[in-house]
């Protein structure tokens, strides 16, 4: 039994190999096929020149250790020329193949690149809060993008060098075979050895990633502008350069030990081959003396014998390498593996248009992935089109969990939403999130211009300067964007050239504008006026449907005050919605709402 498992393992291995390698070929076909073919012929051809060169040298200290090579000297030269001739093909040879290897590494380099983002743009949101995506991308990441092209470069690599190795060993044999042994004993230990340091460290790194990820972390914080003045505000600068410290220190001391025990594994191995390799010559130089070979066998002899001891070390280096290549790449793979779960049906519905009835969430539960503990749970919510529904709450109270689940960035556990009494997993989700426009509490600001951040709210269109410019009137950012240097087109953030710094409240304007220019059904806003002063929130909630048009809209606020002209007000509480209706109404039920209510209003009194 145990036989035959261990023969299950190793079949299960080659399959997997098998895989890999098949995994590598598309990589390479897709970058460049021709590319990749006439790669493989060039290190063919490298080859097959220093093998020719190899055979020409030995023929011309043929053509010089015989006796008449006097009268022989027309052949004499001619073999000196074809040498001369082979070694000037190998060489131009050999920068042609390197040029061509530089070229497809960085096609290769360009296209895993463009497969990691797209894996890393498609998976559902649920990754990114798991620490196992963040081990993956930092694994896929450490895989590095030239691995594929370096992978085949070393297995090009290794078939010149064993080709090589072989074509010199037949020439060897030739001279005298018997030690031939000796030297494949040298080779194979010194494998061996390479082999087994190449998966101790691979494996220390794998247990090693989250201490690698905590280490980058730190040196993020450290060297970024994002919690730059907190850390000179509290003095943290030494707190994080220690602790970064220390990790980068358990991590050094982890890996000189394996690269000590690594170093002197090789070294006793190099000491064995040089011991073959003086007492191979020691020998030969005995049997000279005795008369057995001539100068010009000791020479050639020699001169192969250190060619097939470099070609037998390119080939361990290159079979180390492969090994190294394939554990890696096994971590790319798994990453570019890795399928959305939030998927279009197979004949996904066509979105109403105009929507009509609205979206509702009906019975509603939810909880993240890996926790026991619901966030949401029984809720039921109309947002009907064309109308301002406002979502009141403390914070913890599961309202930007909602926003996600409402834009299907999530599906519920339990319970359904629907598009105009349709279940919103009958649309393609890419579709469906058309429908939205959204403005979170922690909006994005990105370092591009200010067209190009509102533009990104609608970048399925091309961009349309004066509707960036509308958009920025009804978000209230039109006014400062025209005392920039540049207006619109003044790049944000100063990580860039000529690049201006927004308060957090001009941000948040832009991001206004952004959620306002597509023409989408609804639009959801976070707490979109959390950074703008009193006066100018009143404004915009005051005018605000005018500023959205006909859209229905989904309104997060802690501020009840501006939300109070709403059409309908649902508060959430614990996860659960714990009353709704019109203020009045509301007001009038003596509720959580009131209550709320009447707390912040007290400060204006």
């Amino acid at each position: 039994m145990s036989w035959l498992a261990g023969t299950s393992e190793l079949g299960d291995r080659l399959r997997e190999r098998a895989q890999l390698w098949r995994q590598v070929v598309r990589l390479l076909r897709y970058s460049s096929r021709r590319l990749s073919i006439l790669v493989g012929l060039v290190t063919l051809l490298e080859a097959g020149l220093a093998i020719l060169g190899l055979w020409l040298i030995k023929e011309l200290i043929d053509a010089l250790s015989a006796e008449d090579a006097m009268d022989a000297a027309g052949r004499v030269f001619g073999l000196l020329i074809a040498t001369g001739l082979a070694t000037l093909a190998a060489l131009v040879t050999q920068a042609w193949g390197n040029l061509l290897r530089v070229r497809q590494g960085m096609l290769v380099a360009d296209y895993v690149d463009r497969e990691i983002h797209d894996r890393a743009v498609s998976v559902d949101l649920a990754f990114y809060e798991s620490p196992a995506y963040f081990d993956s991308l930092q694994r896929a990441r450490q895989a590095g993008t030239q691995r594929p092209a370096q992978m085949v470069a070393t297995v090009l690599g290794l078939a010149k060098a064993l080709v090589f190795l072989v074509g010199v060993l037949v020439l060897l044999a030739g001279i005298e075979w018997r030690l031939l042994p000796v030297l494949l004993v040298a080779v194979v230990s010194a494998l061996a050895v390479r082999l087994y340091f190449t998966r101790r460290l691979y494996e220390w790194q794998r247990q090693r990633v989250q201490l690698e990820r905590r280490a980058g972390y730190l040196d993020w914080l450290l060297t970024s502008d994002y919690h730059a003045k907190e850390l000179r505000l509290h003095d943290l600068g030494a707190v994080f350069r220690d602790a970064y410290s220390d990790l980068r220190r358990r991590i050094r001391a982890e890996q000189l030990r394996i690269e000590r025990a690594r170093a002197f594994g090789e070294a006793g191995v190099s000491v064995v081959g040089a011991v073959v390799f003086v007492g191979a010559i020691a020998w030969l130089v005995m049997r000279t003396l005795a008369g057995t070979f001539s100068l010009g066998d000791i020479v050639l002899f020699v001169l192969l014998f250190r060619r097939a001891e470099q070609s037998g070390r390119e080939a361990v280096n290159g079979l180390s390498r492969l090994y190294e290549d394939q554990l890696y790449l096994s971590q790319l793979f798994s990453f570019l593996a890795v399928e959305p779960q939030l998927t279009a049906p197979a004949r996904p519905a066509a979105l109403p248009e105009p929507v009509r009835e609205g979206l509702r969430m009906e019975g509603v539960s939810f909880g993240y992935p890996g926790t026991d503990r619901q966030t949401l749970e029984g809720i039921d919510l109309h947002l009907p089109p064309g109308k301002l529904v406002a979502l009141v709450g403390e914070n913890g109270s599961g309202k930007t969990t909602l926003i996600k689940l409402m834009t299907r960035l999530y599906d519920p556990d339990a319970g359904r939403i629907t598009l105009d009494g349709r279940d919103v997993r009958d649309f393609d989700p890419v579709d469906y999130r058309q429908l939205f426009s959204v403005i979170f509490q922690d909006f994005a600001k990105y370092a591009a211009t200010v067209s190009d951040n509102v533009w990104y709210g609608d970048a399925g269109r091309p961009p349309d300067a004066a509707r960036i410019r509308d958009a920025g009137r009804r978000a209230g950012a039109d006014p400062f964007i025209a005392s920039l240097p540049k207006g619109y087109e003044t790049p944000l953030s100063r990580i860039f050239d000529d690049g201006q710094e927004l308060s957090i409240g001009q941000w948040q304007r832009v991001a206004l504008a952004r959620a306002f220019l597509p023409e989408t059904a609804f639009i959801v806003m976070d707490e979109p006026t959390s950074a703008v002063d009193p006066a100018a929130e009143m404004e915009l909630f005051d005018t605000l449907r005018e500023r959205i048009g006909g859209r229905g809209a989904l309104i997060i606020s802690h501020r009840l005050s501006t939300i109070r002209h709403v059409d309908y007000t649902y508060v959430l509480n614990r996860g659960r919605i714990a009353e709704h209706g019109t203020h009045d109404a509301l007001l009038a039920a003596d509720g959580r709402y009131a209550d709320l209510f009447g707390r912040q209003a007290a400060y204006f009194q």
